[in-house]
């Protein structure tokens, strides 16, 4: 089996790689000649062709004799600046991915998975918890306009495309476990660090921070901003009633998971999965649980704008697919930090 993983040299892609590898099939990939992470990928078997998913002719050379593709690669921010990498990489990538994916099936029959995120419901401020793959689309990120504009593309191709068989999987926000420990992480820092929280919200556009202006975005700050500090305390943050937020968050291995029954599962041809948690976590467990571990101080914050709440709903890809996710943001802190299970 030839297999097409766009994205291999990043979380979710390079850990499905990975799997994939283990399976015994072939795996190739498109990276930016600048990548950190090539020479590791290349390192772990995966064939990878320089190029962009920009340019139509790399994405058709990397595609070449692929009986299935799974598109992972994408540009995530939320920054006003990034509009132009988001559109080339999520939009114009992914058209041209499906653009090469119809070419390459008229050869042979072709299975595609897209990779797309509950930000085109979006979760946090969904009409209605859990919210599952039913709810309109409503976006309100650019990001997430990417990714509604990819899976409208994948149900074109879909239609049009007859031995194209595409499915989309919808993420909630994913970690690998040693990330939860990391101030810098890419989403942890933002969820559960107060230095990375202001950052965060100081680079990000205000609709994206819950507010719906400088103002809103100021008086968040003028609580956060105090309580940052050198030792990167993790923040346990509470609505203005003093209710705690929650958080929903998957392992990547659990991501993987869904991914492969997706490929593998007939009868999730033509279908959307939320690849979502059980429930969300309150963060008056959660944090301390983290603090505990870790030896991290926290911090407690009453935020005076409604940040919204994410809960979706993976009934579908379980009772469709048998999607069971097997790791807990519990289990990920004691997984990382060489502690038994609570």
């Amino acid at each position: 089996m030839q297999v097409f993983v766009s994205g291999a040299t990043g979380r979710v892609g390079g850990t499905l790689a990975r799997a994939l590898l283990e399976r015994g099939w072939r795996v190739r990939t498109l990276a930016l000649p600048q990548d950190r992470n090539l020479a590791a990928t290349q390192g772990a078997g995966i064939d990878c062709v320089v190029g962009d998913l920009a340019e139509l002719s790399a994405v058709r050379q990397a595609m070449e004799g692929a009986d299935a593709v799974f598109h992972m690669a994408a540009a995530i921010s939320f920054q006003p600046q990034a509009r132009d990498l988001i559109w080339s990489a999520n939009v114009v990538g992914t058209y041209n991915v499906l653009r090469a994916a119809a070419q390459q099936s008229a050869k042979q029959p072709v299975r595609l998975v897209f990779a797309s995120s509950d930000q085109v419901y979006p979760t946090r401020f969904a009409r209605y918890r859990p919210t599952d793959e039913l709810h309109p689309r409503e976006p309100y990120t650019f990001y997430g306009l990417s990714k509604l504009l990819g899976e409208d593309m994948a149900a074109f191709y879909a239609r049009s495309e007859p031995n194209l068989k595409i499915s989309t999987a919808v993420f909630s926000h994913i970690e690998a476990a040693h990330e939860l420990l990391d101030p810098n992480g890419e989403y942890s820092s933002a969820a559960f660090y107060v230095n990375g929280r202001v950052r965060n919200l100081k680079a990000s556009s205000t609709h994206h921070a819950g507010a719906t202006s400088q103002a809103e975005l100021r008086s968040i700050l003028d609580v956060l901003e105090p309580l940052v500090a050198p030792d990167e305390p993790l923040l346990l943050a509470r609505d203005a009633d003093g209710k705690p937020h929650t958080q929903e968050l998957v392992d990547v291995r659990d991501i993987v998971q869904g991914l492969l029954l997706i490929h593998d599962k007939p009868e999730a041809i033509g279908e959307t999965f939320n690849l979502a948690p059980a429930t969300p976590v309150s963060l008056a467990e959660f944090i301390p649980y983290l603090a505990e571990a870790t030896g991290r101080r926290y911090v407690e914050a009453r935020i005076p704008v409604e940040l919204g709440r994410t809960h979706g709903s993976a009934a579908k890809a379980r009772a469709l697919l048998g999607y069971a996710p097997k790791y807990s943001l519990f289990d990920m802190v004691d997984e990382a930090a060489g502690r038994s299970a609570r």
